[in-house]
């Protein structure tokens, strides 16, 4: 096996439509959500703030290039733009023209971020959603669990083979998932880069998040972060920096060893959930995204399938 052949082999190898379409599901529901949650309050705030604020980012003059890339949109246009975003949101959820609403949806989230972070004040969680919805744009995330793979069921009734649901498989269903699954240890190894690049292993002396439970505490308020910081702790806060280190260095093991997920996974969860209750730091598009390392189809075969230990006298005749 030549490595071209190998490479194919690995991003294009038949995967179930239906994880991809459970995970598009999944992640336009979570980034809908927090459009209305989140979204819309820091749009309404920016929109009314100084011209001389605005800094418009590389990736919005970008897009802004064909009316002037330093041109600075009204309050009713970034409305629009938003309802219509959200609207192409509603359309990918339900699988209606979904590759084309799934690239409208995720290109405007990224024009309506890239427009809220033009006024300074910006942050990382949001690219890696945005990145995962261009990639599930770009593939047949409509295939089934969609209205689109409604209408074609009907329209080649009785002139196609049936399958199972959670058979129907394609070599184009998987890179996506594979996409973000190694799209994730390299965001980590970015993260563990910069901290040594700062102080090599002294970040993990244990004032570093010392420092940080502090300055957050004092911006965002939280009385837990500030409890923690002059705690009598210092030599347990030393010891989650280093366990952070050496989950962020090895959690690229995940992709090659898949079983290692039970282990790293949870751990992460911890580890988000950790920031958002200690400093307040909420990540909520990386949570979600932990979902593409579950095979959703096994899941749901498993489900199915199982079996329950029963009295006899609950068995009933299945009405047909």
């Amino acid at each position: 096996m030549n490595v071209q052949s190998a490479w194919r082999g690995y991003w294009f190898k038949d995967t179930p439509y239906f994880d991809l379409a459970f995970l598009r599901i999944l992640l336009v529901g979570l980034q809908c959500f927090l459009m209305l949650s989140k979204t819309f309050g820091e749009l309404s705030y920016v929109v009314g703030l100084d011209d001389m604020l605005y800094s418009p980012l590389l990736v919005f003059r970008f897009l802004m290039s064909p009316w002037g890339a330093h041109m600075r949109p009204d309050a009713d246009w970034m409305n629009v733009i938003f309802w219509l975003t959200l609207a192409c949101g509603g359309f990918s959820f339900f699988g209606l023209l979904t590759n084309l609403s799934m690239i409208l949806f995720a290109v405007g989230n990224i024009f309506i971020q890239s427009y809220i972070y033009s006024f300074g004040d910006f942050h990382h969680p949001e690219a890696v959603m945005m990145i995962a919805l261009l990639a599930f744009a770009l593939s047949p995330c409509g295939k089934v669990l969609s209205i689109d793979g409604a209408i074609r069921k009907r329209r080649v009734v009785g002139t196609a083979p049936v399958v199972y649901l959670l058979d129907y498989c394609g070599p184009y269903a998987g890179w996506p998932i594979k996409f973000m699954q190694w799209f994730f240890p390299l965001m980590y190894l970015s993260a563990i880069t910069a901290k040594m690049g700062h102080g090599s292993l002294d970040w993990a002396n244990g004032f570093t998040l010392q420092y940080y439970m502090v300055h957050d505490s004092l911006r965002k308020g939280g009385d837990l972060a500030l409890a923690l910081a002059f705690s009598r702790h210092h030599d347990l806060i030393a010891f989650g920096q280093m366990v952070v280190l050496v989950f962020q260095a090895t959690f690229f093991l995940v992709v090659p060893f898949p079983k290692l997920r039970w282990i790293y996974l949870p751990i992460g969860l911890l580890f988000h959930f950790g920031n958002y209750w200690i400093l307040a730091a909420d990540f909520p598009q990386w949570i979600g995204l932990y979902a593409v390392f579950i095979p959703w189809s096994r899941v749901f075969r498993w489900v199915a399938t199982a079996r329950v230990v029963s009295d006899r006298t609950d068995l009933r005749p299945v009405s047909r």
